[in-house]
């Protein structure tokens, strides 16, 4: 009795798994990262409209120290000071010491251990969008806080450099270093460096697809031309 009740589980646990891979076969969803698409061993799927991706690439990926616990079967992610705690088939999840409910709770594909990406990013502030059009999802991380040191771009005199907080890189640098052009910008992306000038002691103005941000006789204009995002600095 006790071999067929192996069998049997044994049995359910290899169709659970071929279940997921079937699911990610059919699935075709990329994951980005400021800017910056996230290559996975396994590929994220979808269940239950909730996206999830491999655990330990998408916490490293946002910066977090990882600890996994076998015999619980449960991840510990801290950054900074922000931890979260997950474990395989429940659908609670601790942040800072705080239950969370979860639509979907974290699963086990064979030796990897998939968990809910918006569920993950959120519990480190980090903004989440969806593009039903491209099967994208879009992660962007939070401008430094205030105690930390605002990247800036060098020779200008100290302004916030848009593609080290976006976390992107320029392509190309024109006119010695003043004009930056920037590809895939997304809104979030826009929003995060405008929190980031404005912590910087930076005023903000809007003008149609243009934001001017203006210090102590710096000007930097920021805005798309066409699908090409542009940093312009003068002034310093």
């Amino acid at each position: 009795m006790k071999l067929i009740r192996r069998i049997t589980a044994a049995a359910l646990a290899l169709c659970a798994a071929l279940s997921l891979a079937a699911a990610s076969a059919e699935e075709n969803i990329s994951v980005y990262i400021d800017g910056n698409p996230l290559d996975f061993e396994k590929p994220p799927y979808m269940e239950n409209d909730r996206v999830l991706v491999p655990m330990r690439k998408i916490f490293e990926s946002l910066g977090c120290e990882v600890i996994w616990d076998e015999a619980l079967g449960s991840v510990t992610a801290e950054r900074g000071s922000d931890t979260v705690i997950m474990t395989i088939g429940s659908p609670v999840m601790y942040v800072n010491g705080s239950s969370v409910k979860l639509d979907v709770s974290p699963a086990l594909d064979y030796d990897t251990t998939f968990v809910p990406l918006r569920a993950v990013s959120e519990a480190f502030s980090c903004v989440v969008t969806w593009s039903d059009e491209s099967e994208s999802v879009f992660i962007v991380t939070p401008a430094p806080s205030a105690a930390e040191t605002t990247p800036v771009y060098e020779d200008s005199g100290g302004v916030p450099d848009f593609g080290r907080i976006a976390g992107i890189t320029p392509d190309p640098v024109l006119e010695n270093n003043t004009v930056y052009c920037y590809m895939n910008v997304t809104p979030e992306m826009v929003d995060k460096y405008s929190e980031a000038m404005r912590g910087e002691g930076y005023s903000v103005h809007e003008t149609g697809e243009y934001r001017i941000y203006a210090k102590d006789g710096s000007s930097v204009l920021a805005g798309f031309r066409g699908e090409v995002f542009m940093v312009v600095i003068t002034n310093y």
